[in-house]
């Protein structure tokens, strides 16, 4: 008796189709581990570095890569008359908005979105939020990021007008607000520091640990590659048979 292997045609054409799939979900679920484990480096790294005062550091505030995750010091005026509400957030089970209220920066043109933290819904969504909003000059401290990538984008990204100057947004496109309204705006949001008496609700999870964390990922590629192993056995074993010999 000897042992054999005869690979029929629709299994074989099942596995070639199956193992590049499930080896490429592995792979990919191991990239997202490491963009994660990426983001925790450089905020790790950036947040103790001294905070950047956008008012002043005209050249250095224009790269939105080398400001990521870096303490800002703001110093300008409000523009309380063209505020954002950004859409199905939920804070502790609770559906609400980020508030993101536009600044410009002392001394020029330049206008920096400010994500000034997270605000229930309230009654029902035809309610209009009353939003607080200093006049006059204010200083205030944050850290830079990417804007919210939560959200769908809808047509020309310009929203749901709730009241003059209020707009809901499904997704934030700074690229979209900077042409709406002419702005020097810069590339990147820059989201308040907790303040014990705010209005405003400012849980800010670390980079990294929203969503699926680096471990549940790495777990995903495991078991993506077992499966590809079972697949690959299962086609071994299933076309291989004992055959007598003589």
């Amino acid at each position: 008796m000897a042992w054999k292997f005869r690979p029929a045609l629709w299994p074989s054409v099942a596995t070639l189709l199956l193992l590049p799939l499930l080896i490429g979900l592995g792979i990919w679920q191991l990239d997202r581990a490491d963009q994660k484990a990426a983001l925790t480096r450089a905020f790790m790294q950036r947040r103790n570095a001294p905070a950047v005062d956008l008012a002043a550091a005209k050249d250095q505030r224009m790269d939105a890569a080398a400001m990521r995750w870096r303490k800002c010091l703001l110093r300008g005026r409000y523009l309380a008359d063209e505020q954002y509400l950004l859409d199905n957030q939920i804070e502790k089970g609770v559906p609400g908005y980020l508030v993101y209220t536009p600044l410009r920066l002392a001394g020029s043109d330049t206008i920096v979105l400010v994500n000034r933290g997270w605000i229930p819904v309230g009654r029902n969504r035809n309610a209009v939020p009353v939003i607080p909003t200093p006049s006059g000059e204010v200083s205030v401290r944050g850290m830079a990021k990417a804007p919210q990538s939560a959200g769908i984008a809808l047509g020309s990204g310009g929203g749901e007008a709730l009241s003059h100057g209020l707009v809901r947004l499904q997704h934030l496109d700074l690229d979209a607000v900077a042409r709406q309204h002419g702005w020097n705006l810069l590339p990147y949001v820059v989201r308040l520091e907790p303040e014990p008496d705010s209005k405003f609700v400012r849980d800010w999870p670390p980079p990294g640990t929203g969503g699926i964390s680096r471990q549940r990922h790495i777990g995903y590629a495991v078991q993506w590659f077992l499966m590809a192993v079972v697949v690959l056995g299962l086609y071994v074993g299933l076309n291989t048979k004992r055959e007598e010999t003589t």
